[in-house]
Formats: structure tokens, sequence, C-alpha cells
């Protein structure tokens, strides 16, 4: 039996908001920068909105949201900042000890 392709069946469980915002946590906690970039690109892709109309709600032009996307893409943390804020997200920072419980599934008070 042939496989299915990966990519049409991430982007539709990306459509799911709590999928997405586990997924990119995910991939943040366990994996490079330049992937974490991929993810988030992929996110945004589920979205189905165009990246030029995706840009200018963040402030910034097609090309550089590309760039910013990239593998070898470097965001200012403001942009980044802005990206999540637009897609529903923020960043959090906790302790390692509350990372750990909540990636395992506990509840962190």
């Amino acid at each position: 039996m042939p496989s299915k392709p990966y990519k049409p069946i991430l982007l539709g469980r990306l459509k799911n908001h709590e999928y997405s915002v586990n997924y990119l946590t995910e991939v943040l906690q366990n994996e490079t920068q330049e992937a974490f970039l991929i993810a988030l690109r992929n996110v945004i892709d589920a979205r189905e909105t165009s990246l030029t109309d995706f840009a200018r709600q963040i402030g910034v032009t097609r090309q550089g949201l590309y760039k910013m996307l990239s593998e070898d893409g470097n965001p200012r943390l403001s942009t980044l900042s802005e990206l999540l804020k637009s897609l529903g997200m923020k960043m959090q920072i906790c302790g390692e000890v509350a990372a750990q419980q909540m990636h395992a599934g506990l509840k962190v008070a």
C-alpha cells in the first residue's frame, strides 16, 4: 500500500489551534532553531492565508517574512512575538521543572 503524503496531513492537523500550539512547543523544546522556523511556517501555511497578507498583519514585507522563516532565518524577538500573537499564541518562559511537567502533561500551578 502506498504511503500518504505527509505535508497535507500535517497541514490539516495544524488547522486545530491546540494541535498547532503543542506542535510548536514540541519542536521548540526538542529541535533546532531552524526546525522551529520551518514548523512555524507550516502553522502559517495551514491557516490558508497568503504570506503577503500575513506579512502585512505583522508589519513586515513578504520577502522579509520568507527570509525570517527560512532555515537561515534569525527573526527579532519583537517580530517573532507579533507573529505568534497573530496566530493567537504567545511566548512564555518557565523553569525547567515546570517545562518538564508541562511536557509530561501534568498541571503546573
